[in-house]
């Protein structure tokens, strides 16, 4: 809970820098095995079996200290973040809000150590190849946060005309790789993208921010109001009896918003860190989960119990009975033990309306 004071009050010292990791995520496209009360930043996506949250963990510490990072879930996820991340703080919401509402509450906490600590913060489900250059990059946008009132994101360069990801307009150059936002795009279509990409201008949005804490509830206060009003709310009961009831009574009321939605499309003070190379992967389906493994000869990979028979591409993956494939190319076969999922590669995107047509059928039990 957050009103205890051990998870509350944050360890102060000459650092003015702290990681805080979103975890509250459910990570719907990757149904059926993702699910509420265990999702996607809980698994693996390595031989080690090292799950992705812990992997964050691990390559922030070099950076900050693990004492110094800060882990928003929600609350019925608690006991799996102590349990891959025993020693982060733990800051937790009783109901899913989305990435504005996280970011908010964690700021108003690292605001009571120091309104100009420096906030990096990224998502608990992503993969790196090369924790040393993301460090670098993270350092980079930490040291442009702290000389001013900059909101600060993490720019990939594009390897593809990638219609999953959202896309930032790179415009005036600052120096050091860095550059003044010009404009965010959501996810494009195929031409869309491939006009971004041949420009060269435009770098893939990572979902990685470095802000002063003073200066993103600033933008908070000036883009949603009713959210600062909320987080007011909160601020006041900080350390009292009414802490935690007050947390849930505002949380339930808020909307759900993305802080790229909310704030940085509308805020003229973004800038972005064009990134150096460092392997770089939201995971953010099947598809992209099966790049993190080595296939057979055919492009097959089967993870658990599974067989393929003369198919090509195909993802095959069974955490309970025997799941065998014949005479198929590019399909995904995902069995969790209660539910299977049967797509083609292509639709994995798609994914997550499964999950959306099971809430709308009232089939909790499966979501």
């Amino acid at each position: 809970m957050i009103g205890d004071k051990k998870e509350t009050l944050l360890p102060t010292g000459a650092c003015a820098t702290r990681a805080v990791i979103l975890a509250g995520g459910q990570g719907s496209r990757f149904w059926p095995i993702s699910r509420h009360k265990r999702p996607k930043q809980f698994f693996s996506i390595s031989d080690s079996g090292e799950s992705l949250i812990k992997a964050t963990a691990a390559r922030l510490e070099p950076l900050v200290g693990a004492e110094n990072i800060v882990v928003v879930t929600n609350i019925v996820h608690r006991p799996l973040v102590e349990e891959h991340v025993p020693e982060a703080r733990i800051l937790c919401e009783p109901f899913g809000r989305n990435t504005a509402a996280s970011i908010g509450l964690a700021a108003l906490f690292l605001r009571r150590e120091n309104p100009h600590t420096v906030m990096i913060t990224l998502p608990a489900d992503h993969a790196v190849s090369d924790a040393s250059v993301l460090c670098k990059t993270l350092d980079r946008a930490a040291t442009l946060a702290k000389d001013g009132d900059k909101l600060v994101t993490i720019g990939i360069e594009p390897t593809s005309p990638n219609t999953g990801y959202g896309y930032i307009r790179c415009g005036k150059e600052l120096g050091d790789r860095a550059f003044m936002v010009s404009r965010f795009y959501e996810k494009p279509s195929f031409d869309r993208a491939q006009q971004y990409v041949a420009s060269g201008e435009y770098l893939w949005n990572s979902g990685m921010f470095a802000w002063r804490v003073d200066a993103i509830l600033k933008a908070i206060a000036d883009h949603m109001p009713a959210l600062m009003d909320a987080l007011t709310k909160i601020d006041a009961t900080i350390g009292t009896k009414k802490e935690q009831p007050t947390i849930g009574e505002v949380f339930e009321k808020l909307e759900s918003i993305s802080i790229d939605f909310g704030v940085l499309e509308h805020a003229k003070n973004c800038a972005v860190v064009r990134a150096e190379p460092f392997g770089w992967s939201d995971v953010g389906s099947w598809d992209q989960w099966a790049q993190h493994f080595k296939p057979d000869q055919d492009g097959n990979l089967t993870r658990g119990d599974a067989i393929v028979v003369d198919s090509k591409g195909c993802v095959v993956h069974s955490e309970h009975r025997l799941i065998a494939v014949v005479g198929a190319e590019n399909l995904i076969v995902i069995d969790s033990g209660d539910a299977v999922l049967v797509c083609p590669r292509e639709n994995v995107q798609e994914v997550r309306r499964i999950v959306d047509e099971l809430k709308r059928r009232g089939r909790t039990d499966l979501t």
